[in-house]
């Protein structure tokens, strides 16, 4: 079972509305939802007198305390046990599927389009696996080569491609589109025109085009199921990691966008065209 959290904190609009919240006091609703064999209790935290009773919340919650399906916006109390659901693998796994289409589209237009794959901590090695069907010329850098190069000798051995493997951030320099699973923390020498797609937005400012924030429609039932506090991808992330909805991880975003603009697949596909002279 999933649990969501919702907090609803009631504004009043003057002093006898004040009076009138601080008598009624707080409360909780609770519903029990299902959808395709998910089921998540939706709780929803009426807050009329502006202080959370957690003790309260906590006797409701229960053992689901420490992965709290919520906004980022809720203050837990320190050492309380309660702790928020962080949707990582999931994001990981849409800038992948990103990356993967943008280049299964332009493969009949720019088939030696150069791929840039920065993996600091080789937590994406199968990724390889799938652009190799798209382009030959994919240079990998990473901290963790063993990973990589493992995979990389099978790759060449079954399709007889080869994939460059290295530490060294210049490799990354001449790559058009970048696919970074992780979060960038460190000054990369990207192009200043190229793509970079990655799970979450970098610590440090970095050259190039960078997009992290990646939408998408919630499929069929699961719309209905979801909170309205929630965003799409916070709360597939929770349906992908802890309901074991592990179809959801080939969804492919329709719209990817950083602080300031938004992109298409196909209009990455049309840019990326035109940077390579094609």
């Amino acid at each position: 079972m999933l649990t969501a959290l919702t907090v609803k904190n009631v504004i009043p609009k003057n002093c006898l509305e004040k009076i009138f919240n601080r008598l009624r006091g707080n409360s909780i609703k609770t519903e029990i939802k299902s959808a395709r064999g998910v089921v998540l209790r939706d709780i929803v935290y009426i807050n009329r007198n502006g202080k959370i009773n957690w003790y309260a919340l906590d006797g409701e919650i229960g053992a689901q305390r420490n992965q709290l399906l919520c906004t980022d916006n809720i203050i837990f109390p320190k050492n309380s046990g309660f702790k928020r659901f962080e949707n990582i693998e999931f994001k990981i796994q849409l800038a992948c599927n990103l990356g993967v289409y943008v280049l299964s589209k332009l493969k009949s237009e720019i088939p030696d389009i150069k791929v840039g794959v920065f993996d600091k901590n080789a937590c994406c090695t199968n990724l390889l696996e799938e652009l190799i069907n798209y382009s030959a010329n994919i240079v990998v850098v990473t901290d963790y080569k063993d990973e990589y190069e493992n995979t990389a000798e099978r790759i060449a051995f079954s399709e007889g491609a080869v994939v460059s493997v290295s530490e060294n951030r210049d490799a990354l320099s001449d790559c058009p589109l970048v696919i970074a699973p992780g979060q960038i923390n460190e000054s990369l020498p990207v192009s200043g025109g190229a793509i970079v797609l990655t799970a979450f937005a970098p610590t440090i400012c970095v050259t190039g085009l960078v997009y992290f924030d990646y939408h998408f429609r919630m499929p069929n039932m699961f719309d209905e199921l979801k909170p309205e506090s929630l965003s799409c991808e916070y709360f597939a992330g929770a349906l992908y990691t802890k309901g074991r909805q592990y179809e959801l991880g080939s969804i492919v975003p329709t719209t990817c966008s950083n602080f300031s603009s938004s992109q298409t697949p196909r209009s990455i596909c049309d840019y990326l065209i035109r940077l390579c002279g094609k």
